[in-house]
């Protein structure tokens, strides 16, 4: 999984930097779009399989702030 994940980085980095080519060097007018896939695959593909890979085996819980629930309880 880890490795499909930096794969995915490296082809996301290199589509920002043909993106940069593009708008700097060739100057084109679909920079922008190259530039906004990248963004799409990055935020939509790339980010959940790094969140569900790091997080897989956490038990959820032990991020849960438990204070203040227990409090609105005792209040009512």
């Amino acid at each position: 999984m880890m490795r499909i994940i930096k794969l995915l980085l490296l082809l996301i980095l290199g589509i920002f930097g043909y993106g940069l080519y593009l708008q700097y060097y060739v100057e084109d007018a679909n920079y922008s779009k190259v530039m906004g896939s990248g963004v799409l695959l990055l935020v939509f593909i790339l980010l959940p399989l790094f969140l569900h890979h790091r997080y897989k085996d956490k038990n959820i819980d032990d991020y849960r702030f438990k204070g203040f629930n227990n409090e609105k309880k005792n209040d009512a």
